[in-house]
C-alpha cells in the first residue's frame, strides 16, 4: 500500500488507534513496571502462603503448602529478575576511555 494514497482522514485515524513508537526510555519504564508487578505478586504469595498461616492457623501448620508457596514466590521473583535483565543500558563511556 502506497502511503501517498492514504488520505489525511485515514492518517489521523491510524495515528489515533496505533500506539506511538516506543523509545528506549518508554520500553525501559514498561519493563520496570512489569518487574515491579511481579515482585509485588511474589511478596503477596509469601504473605498469603507462609506468613498468614502462622498467625491464623487453628490447625497445625502445613509445611508442604508453605514450601509450595515459597517455590511459587521464588519462581515469580526469578521471572521478575529476568524481565529486568532485558533492559538495555548504554555502555559506560567512562570505563571505555581508559582502555
Amino acid at each position: 500500500m502506497d502511503t501517498n494514497q492514504i488520505t489525511d482522514r485515514e492518517r489521523r485515524f491510524l495515528r489515533a488507534i496505533l500506539p506511538p513508537r516506543q523509545t528506549r526510555k518508554s520500553q525501559e519504564d514498561r519493563l520496570k513496571a512489569v518487574a515491579s508487578a511481579l515482585q509485588t505478586m511474589s511478596l503477596s504469595v509469601i504473605g498469603v502462603g507462609i506468613i498468614t498461616p502462622f498467625f491464623t492457623s487453628q490447625m497445625g501448620v502445613n509445611w508442604r503448602m508453605m514450601m509450595v508457596a515459597a517455590g511459587v514466590a521464588s519462581s515469580v521473583e526469578v521471572i521478575s529478575l529476568l524481565t529486568l535483565a532485558y533492559i538495555q543500558y548504554p555502555p559506560d563511556k567512562e570505563s571505555s576511555d581508559h582502555e
